[in-house]
Parts: structure tokens; C-alpha cells; sequence
């Protein structure tokens, strides 16, 4: 500890030459301890299920036994385990109710503790009344657990805890503040007492002491006495005083798994690394060197969780802008010691590949949008705010608030994305929204939806025409992936819904002025996109050019197309930083940058993403994807880590493509991989996995996935709303 304490002390106080090891020390500590506790979060779920299977699982057996054949159970708690202050009509039903009702509570994380409860009763009664077995004693310690504890977030318990405690049913609050003590104070003593009486049985398998017989029922002498004595005395040692308990229980597993496998009976070894898996998730209880440690490394290591402990000496990065590229940027630098402020005009970040399926009633705007303080909120040195960037003062390092003071900072990082572009013809831009928001999105899915309902009213074949006449221009994916899903909208979704017309009879255009869709993409891949595109309906008009855009109708050449649904998805242009900073622009106005994303003749300040031009792809521009937006982000943070801690710069950024995916309908896409390339059903398939990779979330994982099942399934979309905006335009 004091080693650890003169590496880490506050650096406020120590010239520059001392602070590089002590930063260094810290972030090192603190990445590998948040690493360490993020890969324990992630398996603790999976692990507490498998644990509760179990348990379920041993007792249910008995349970269905005895309800196969009730005489029978009768007459074994008459003769082999009875009970002497219950009948055993009443000790058979008690324990067939426990042993069939328990285990799926248990298992289900409903009610958790009081089905917990009673399934150790029950065994503790077996032990001293019927056949005493070691498999019973390590049963007990982890339903203990339970009892007191819960079962963790995958769990009933946990999902309605809060609305419960906050419910006027009776008793609720009281109830609620028990269950938070128990967890909280009395379950990691329990752990602390499992943790000594492991140690005791240790120590009898080394033979430091004899315990009695009736000492020897209560410990779990035959799972253990597979450890050398020399190890059983350390291994006990170390669980008395709660030190490095991660790893005995780890060297413990491993040599219980070795005896295993050399021979010794699995059921011997199967709970006593279901116990010793709980002090890898919950750690060895509030007693304990561990958990002391723990404490002093929250203090003085990992203070950053809490706000009010962020020195004001650190330096403060500001980033503007939470997109792909502002949050991998975030997500990095969060475990330096910096103060980083996250600034978005919106208070959510948005998952834009998958906004034209909001725009084609397919999703909802919460299924892939995700507010930003709430994926900061265990990151004490992150500051969120939402607001709009006016300006930036170079030369002072501000950045300027519409609505607000201005911001000091030093360092910056501008992740503002992309607009639309109309190539000159803003005047277009209100009769041919494009997709860059959750606004474009619901706009665009009320004027589709709209279309189809307007038809439904008119009697004038020519009125329907028009009104069923969609032009998307521009058949990047935006452009692919919004015609085909119109298409299937018309055709498929909505397709017995209407009475005075045939939805099908929708004509959809996509409008390409060059040679082909998809340009980016390989020609192979392109012309399949275009195959599978017309097979759903779509009408594709390559190599040519809109003229003209107007309120009801577009011009295509010389050909003038009566509509009042038009969509742009033809371009787009970086936001205005470059006029920020008064810099270099390049190509549609991004900001022209250096070989480690920062601008020329300033090292304090980064620009990512599609703002940001760069030339890191084998000296070709790097794409306006994620996955690029992602990667720049990660490499600002590391240049700001090395910048910090006096390391050498890491190489220049280069851009790693990983591939472009787009769907075509619900049966169809294309992956180009660059030599590999992939297309029909198993693209689909692999475009859906990709995406919901990518979601932020579990829960925005698990509502897109249900929503594509029941669409794909029941071609059936529970998203087609018309917001207020069309209800109250239809009534004018």
C-alpha cells in the first residue's frame, strides 16, 4: 500500500519531471482494474444463471419424483427421514411444494429470497435428520447467499424492484428498505462466515486439528481433502483474512477441476465451484484485506466515479458532438485522468444506419436512439450538456454557446458530423427532407404513411397516382435500403388494409445519376442490389438527373413526375467547423487535417468523422461510416494518453475498412468485404447481426431484435404512426 500510495499521490503538489510516473501509474491501475470489473459484470449474469439452474434443476428432480409417486414419498418420510415435530403426510406436502414451487422461483429470480429460504430449511433438516452429504452443506452456503442477496439484475425481482418499493401496495417501502439491507450489509457478512468456514475445513484436511463428529456432519471435508495439506493451510490462511481471495478461489477451482478429471466423483467438485464462482462475482465480504483495498483504491485510484472528487487540475477535453465518433472518443478518454465535457445540440445519440427503418414505420425512434447522461452516468469526469456550439476561439481556447458561457478547454475534439446537401438548391431541401435526425425520421414515416391514408379518401384515380408516386434520389445505401423498404411497405405490410385501393399499386422510384446504385460498392454487388431491387417492385432510373424539386412534383431531365413524396438520400456536406475555426476547407466542407486528426499548426485540437478530411485510407479519403468515425475517435484518445503521460505519439491514424453493408427488402442484402464479397439471404442475416451489435444498450439490442422477429415473421409493423404535425395539416 505505501509502494501504491507514493506511485499514485496527488499530483498537484509534484514538479513535472515526478508527475509522468505517478499519471502513469494511475491510469494504468485504473484500466485495468475497470477492465477487470467489466469482464466480472458481463459474466456475472451468465454465471449467477447457471448457478441458479443448477440448484433448480437438483431439487426439481426430487420434487417430480415425489409427485410421480405421492404414496411413495409418504412412506419415505415415515421410515428413512422423518420428522419428528411434523407428520409426514404434512413433511412430504411441505417438501413437494418446496422442492417443485422453489426451484422455478429460484430459477426465474422471482421471489427470490423467501423460495431461497425455505429450499435451505428444507436441507438443513435433511442434514440433521436424514442422510448428512457434503453436496447439501455447499448447497446451503450459496441458497444463504441467495436468501439475503437476490438473485442478480437477470431476475424478476430486480426488473419490478424499483416500481414495487415505489408502489402504494402495503408494507412495500419497509419491505424494499429490508431486502437493500440485507444485500447490502448482512449478505457479504455471510460471505465472510462461508469464507471461515472453508478456512476451518482447510485446515482439518491438513490435519492441524480433529474435529468432532458432529463438527465433521457441518463441514465439507470429502470435496476438499483433494488439496495437498501444504496448499490446504495456505489456501485457508488466505480465506481467513480475505487477501488475494480472486485468486485462491481460482487456484482452489483449478485444483478441484484437476481431481475431477484424474477421477474423483464430479458431483464432489460440481458445487464447490458453483460456491467459489460467487466470490469471483461478489468478491470474499465485507471483512477482508480485499475489500479494504478495495476501498483505498476507490479513494484514491478510482475517485473519478465521483464528481465531487475531480481535481480541478486536470486537464479538461471537450468534445463536441455525441456521435460514433464523439462517444468512442469519450468512452476512451473517460479512464484518463481528464475532465471531459461530451456537448450535443440533442440530449441522445442516434444509431443513423438504422434511421431509414424509423422513416418506413419498422422501428421507434427509443429503439435506436439512447440518451447520452445515461451512458456516463458512472464516469465521475464526464460532464454531458446539451447545447449549441456558436463558435470556437482558437486563440484563447473557448468554445462559444448559443445558450450558454462560453467553455474553456485544453484540448478539443469536434465530432459534429454531416448535413444535407442539395448541391446549391437549398430550396429543395422542404419538398425533399433527407435522414440525418429522429425528426427527419418521424417527418419522413408521416408523409409516407400519410400518402396511403389520403389515397384511401380520394375517388380520383389520377389523385392516387400521384399521391402513391415515391422518389427516393440518391441510391447510396440510404437511398437502397429506404426504396426497398417503401416497396415492402406497400406491397406486403399494409397490403390488406386499405378498402378503396391496392397499396401494391405504389410506384417507387430511386433516382441515380450515376451509372449505377450503390457506387461504392463492387460492380458485381451493385448489380445484384439492382436485380433484387427490381424483383421487390422498384423502378431504377441510373444516369439520371433531377432538375427540378417542387411541392407536388419532381423533374427528372425533361420528364416531369407528379408526386408529393419525395426523399433525399444524394449527398451530404460537413457541418459549418471549418468556419469555426477559420481553417482550410476541403472536399463538401470538411476540415482539412493532419496525420493524427488534429488541424494544421494546432495540437490542441482534433477533427473526426465526417467532418474531417483525411486521406488515411491508402491515400484515399476515408468513408463517412461508423466504424471510420469509431476508430478516429479511439486514436485521438490515444494521442491525448500519450500527450498525458509523456509517451511517444502512436502512428499516424490509417483507416482499417471493415467492410459495407446494405439491405434490400426483408430477404436480401449485400456485404462487400472488399475480395469477399456476399449477397442474398446470408448478407441479410449478417447485416441484422452487425446492426444490433452495434446498438447501444441491451435493451435497444433486445427491442430491435423482437421488433425484426414479429415484422419478419407476421409482416406486421407496430410503428406506423402519423404524428400530430400531419393530423393537424390534413385538417387545414
Amino acid at each position: 500500500r505505501r509502494l501504491i500510495s507514493s506511485l499514485t499521490a496527488k499530483t498537484d503538489d509534484l514538479d513535472p519531471v515526478k508527475k509522468r510516473p505517478s499519471r502513469f501509474v494511475r491510469v494504468t491501475l485504473r484500466r485495468w482494474i475497470k477492465v477487470y470489473r467489466a469482464v466480472v459484470g458481463l459474466s456475472a449474469i451468465g454465471t449467477d444463471l447457471l448457478i441458479r439452474l443448477i440448484i433448480a434443476q437438483t431439487f426439481f428432480r426430487s420434487g417430480f419424483l415425489k409427485l410421480m409417486d405421492w404414496d411413495k414419498a409418504v412412506l419415505l418420510a415415515s421410515i428413512e427421514y422423518p420428522v419428528p415435530w411434523m407428520a409426514p403426510e404434512l413433511a412430504a406436502g411441505f417438501g413437494l411444494v418446496i422442492e417443485t414451487l422453489g426451484p422455478l422461483l429460484l430459477l426465474f429470480g422471482l421471489f427470490t429470497r423467501p423460495a431461497a429460504f425455505a429450499m435451505m430449511v428444507l436441507l438443513a433438516v435433511s442434514q440433521i435428520y436424514y442422510l448428512p452429504t457434503t453436496s447439501n452443506l455447499f448447497l446451503i452456503a450459496m441458497l444463504g447467499w441467495y436468501s439475503l442477496h437476490g438473485a442478480s439484475s437477470a431476475s424478476f425481482d430486480r426488473l419490478f424492484a424499483r416500481g414495487l418499493s415505489d408502489s402504494a401496495l402495503p408494507l412495500a417501502r419497509v419491505t424494499a428498505s429490508l431486502f437493500a439491507f440485507l444485500r447490502q450489509r448482512i449478505a457479504p457478512l455471510w460471505m465472510t462466515a462461508v469464507r471461515l468456514w472453508l478456512a476451518a475445513t482447510l485446515f482439518a484436511v491438513a490435519g492441524l486439528y480433529e474435529p468432532s463428529i458432529a463438527l465433521a456432519t457441518w463441514l465439507p471435508l470429502t470435496s476438499l481433502d483433494i488439496i495437498p495439506p501444504m496448499l490446504a493451510i495456505a489456501f485457508g490462511i488466505a480465506l481467513i483474512i480475505g487477501f488475494f481471495t480472486t485468486g485462491v478461489v481460482i487456484l482452489i477451482l483449478l485444483t478441484g477441476l484437476g481431481s475431477a478429471i484424474a477421477g474423483v466423483s464430479p458431483d464432489i467438485v460440481l458445487f464447490p465451484v458453483l460456491l467459489l464462482a460467487l466470490y469471483d462475482m461478489y468478491g470474499p465480504g465485507s471483512l477482508s484485506v480485499d475489500r479494504a483495498l478495495e476501498r483505498w483504491l476507490e479513494g484514491n485510484v478510482l475517485f473519478d466515479d465521483n464528481p465531487e472528487q475531480i481535481p480541478e487540475s486536470w486537464p479538461h477535453i471537450v468534445i463536441v458532438g455525441a456521435g460514433f465518433g464523439g462517444l468512442a472518443a469519450a468512452n476512451k478518454l473517460k479512464h484518463l485522468p481528464v475532465r471531459v465535457t461530451l456537448l450535443d445540440k440533442r440530449n441522445y445519440h442516434l444509431f443513423q444506419p438504422l434511421l431509414y427503418q424509423i422513416a418506413t414505420a419498422t422501428l421507434s425512434p427509443s429503439d435506436i436512439a439512447a440518451t447520452i447522461r445515461s451512458m456516463f452516468r458512472e464516469d465521475g469526469n464526464v460532464t454531458v450538456m446539451k447545447s449549441v456550439v456558436s463558435g470556437v476561439d482558437t486563440e484563447q481556447k473557448m468554445v462559444k454557446l448559443a445558450d450558454g458561457p462560453h467553455l474553456a478547454f485544453d484540448k478539443l475534439v469536434i465530432a459534429t458530423g454531416a448535413r444535407h446537401s442539395y448541391f446549391g438548391r437549398d430550396d429543395w431541401a422542404e419538398f425533399a427532407p433527407g435522414l440525418k435526425t429522429v425528426e427527419d425520421g418521424v417527418s419522413v414515416r408521416g408523409s409516407v404513411l400519410n400518402a396511403f391514408e389520403q389515397a384511401e379518401l380520394s375517388d380520383d384515380p389520377e389523385e392516387i397516382r400521384r399521391l402513391l408516386n415515391f422518389v427516393i434520389v440518391g441510391a447510396g445505401p440510404t437511398g437502397v435500403e429506404l426504396a426497398g423498404a417503401i416497396a415492402e411497405l406497400s406491397r406486403e405490410t399494409v397490403a390488406r388494409e386499405f378498402r378503396n385501393f391496392d397499396p401494391a399499386m405504389a410506384r417507387v422510384m430511386l433516382v441515380q445519376s450515376g451509372p449505377r446504385v450503390l457506387p461504392t460498392f463492387s460492380e458485381d454487388l451493385s448489380a445484384k442490389a439492382e436485380a433484387s431491387l427490381i424483383e421487390l417492385g422498384v423502378e431504377v432510373r441510373t444516369g439520371s438527373r433531377v432538375t427540378q424539386v417542387a411541392m407536388d412534383h419532381i423533374e427528372i431531365g425533361d420528364e416531369r413526375i407528379e408526386t408529393q413524396t419525395v426523399l433525399w438520400a444524394a449527398g451530404v456536406r460537413a457541418s459549418p467547423a471549418a468556419a469555426w475555426l477559420g481553417s482550410e476547407a476541403g472536399h463538401a466542407g470538411k476540415v482539412i487535417v493532419d496525420e493524427h486528426l488534429r488541424l494544421p499548426g494546432n495540437p490542441d485540437l482534433f477533427i473526426i468523422g465526417d467532418t474531417a478530411s483525411s486521406n488515411a485510407w491508402d491515400g484515399a479519403a476515408v468513408p463517412g461510416l461508423a466504424p471510420a468515425a469509431k476508430q478516429a475517435g479511439a486514436h485521438v484518445a490515444r494521442v491525448v494518453e500519450a500527450e498525458l503521460l509523456r509517451k511517444p505519439l502512436p502512428k499516424e491514424f490509417r483507416y482499417r475498412h471493415q467492410g459495407s453493408l446494405a439491405t434490400i427488402g426483408r430477404r436480401s442484402a449485400v456485404a462487400d468485404f472488399g475480395r469477399f464479397h456476399v449477397s442474398g439471404a446470408l448478407a441479410w442475416w449478417f447485416w441484422g447481426l452487425v446492426h444490433i451489435g452495434l446498438l447501444s444498450g441491451f435493451r435497444s439490442r433486445a427491442s430491435v431484435l423482437l421488433s425484426w422477429l414479429w415484422n419478419y415473421f407476421a409482416f406486421h409493423s407496430s410503428a406506423r404512426l402519423i404524428t400530430d404535425y400531419y393530423v393537424e395539416k390534413d385538417a387545414e
